[in-house]
């Protein structure tokens, strides 16, 4: 249903060309270009630029049907032009304004920042920091947290993956877009409960919806459809983003687990260490082999680190991934392989045991997801701090880093494990430092 006005033309309408009785046309089309360049081009405007865009409408007005209908043309010059369409750096309070707001809201500055801006308050680092908060506070910033979450942690590559009816009969896309979901909003709760962001290798909560929260198993559940927080407990064995769909699935086939792509997104979305690319002329393992076959997906995996052109990398990528094997393709936990379901609805062949023993590169004895867990925790805290600093650095700036900015990332990634990694404190420090601000 179309929404229903109680005046015509509506308030949207005259806020942006005014009402007929008011002056001229020629009038009100400057005052309407007065208002809007500044916002389109979010900072202050010459004379200049003003008689530009009003000479556009004259010459297009004695074409038009309408004052309205040449309006609309003149604005969407306005709209085509590069002081719209892309952020213009100019190193002033008008530039911080709009990068901060692209950076948490993916849209323009509201009139609050703009207002800070035009005062030249947004260089003060105290006025910057309380402007931080607002925004993580507001609901536009639900469009940093999904933005975010989907490049972190490969959200999309969900969507790449097919899960075969033939091993898990009942899943279906929901439980797919409630894993998605998940994941966005566990991220979402740790930045706006302030949160230490270690929760996100582990913790005794995550948020949940019905469906989703009995997939896994868990004894808590919603009582509804909605997502809500869900506490876990020690047995669910889900605490931390290893633990959810999301990761799981979309580092499989759809049929069976992938430990070695779920090793590469460990190393280098959550270590920043990522493993070099193959070689183009690695050979391929023969699986139609029986022998091969039979072998457990660990056998599997050593029998590939025999090939010496495969032992150098994957000698130190396989055990992140063998360490997750008791969570199958569909994130569910298990003790057997999944199998394909026969016609009868008993399973075609008989399920091969899981063995999630491992030994990381540097000799580290782990058994199951809790294990490697607690190794990140106690071990590698600091590549996790460089892990979400540089990831979190890149969306701010919209562009790769380099060396030349190795000294600031330092000092951002210290502060930030100083300050039990909480990612607020983490986007303060980032918009008040030079990288941002002067970028």
């Amino acid at each position: 249903m179309a929404p229903v006005l109680t005046s015509w033309p509506p308030p949207s309408h005259l806020s942006l060309v005014g009402s007929k009785s008011e002056k001229p046309e020629a009038e009100r089309a400057r005052a309407a270009l007065e208002k809007f360049l500044p916002r389109a081009f979010r900072r202050p405007v010459s004379d200049l630029e003003i008689e530009q865009h009003f000479a556009i409408y004259e010459h297009i007005r004695p074409k038009s049907e309408s004052f309205e209908a040449a309006m609309r043309e003149t604005f969407a010059a306005v709209l085509v032009s590069p002081n719209f369409l892309h952020l213009i750096e100019t190193n002033d309070d008008f530039s911080i304004a709009s990068r901060l707001s692209y950076f948490l809201w993916s849209t323009m500055p509201d009139q609050r920042l703009s207002d800070l801006a035009q005062s030249g308050k947004l260089s003060d680092r105290s006025v910057l920091e309380a402007e931080v908060e607002r925004m993580i506070d507001d609901p536009r910033a639900s469009e940093f947290v999904t933005r975010f979450a989907d490049q972190w942690f490969d959200l999309g590559g969900l969507d790449r993956v097919a899960v075969n009816p033939e091993f898990f009969p009942d899943f279906d896309d929901d439980l797919k877009a409630a894993m998605q979901t998940e994941t966005r909003e566990v991220f979402g709760e740790i930045l706006r409960g302030d949160l230490s962001c270690l929760e996100l290798i582990d913790s005794n909560w995550t948020i949940a919806n019905r469906a989703l929260a009995t997939h896994y198993g868990l004894k808590n559940r919603p009582r509804s459809g909605q997502f809500e927080r869900v506490a876990l407990l020690p047995e669910d064995g889900r605490g931390g983003i290893l633990g959810h769909g999301s990761f799981l699935l979309s580092n499989s086939n759809g049929e069976a687990s992938h430990p070695i792509k779920r090793a590469v997104w460990i190393l280098d979305r959550l270590l920043d260490s990522p493993p070099a690319p193959p070689p183009p002329d690695v050979p391929e393992l023969d699986a139609e082999s029986p022998d091969f076959a039979n072998l457990t997906l660990k056998e599997q995996l050593a029998a590939h680190r025999e090939k010496a052109a495969c032992n150098d990398c994957h000698a130190g990528i396989d055990p992140w991934g063998i360490a997750l094997e008791n969570f199958d393709a569909s994130g569910l936990f298990r003790t057997e392989a999944a199998v394909r379901i026969g016609k009868k609805g008993a399973p075609a062949k008989p399920a091969p045991k899981l063995d999630p023993v491992t030994e990381l590169p540097n000799g580290t004895a782990l058994t199951g997801a809790d294990e490697l867990k607690r190794y990140l925790l106690e071990e590698r805290r600091e590549h996790f701090a460089r892990a979400v600093v540089n990831r979190m650095a890149t969306y701010a700036l919209g562009r790769s880093l380099d060396l030349g900015d190795r000294e600031e990332l330092e000092k951002l990634r210290t502060d930030f494990a100083a300050n039990d990694f909480r990612l607020r404190g983490l986007i303060v420090d980032l918009v008040t430092n030079d990288l941002f601000s002067q970028n």
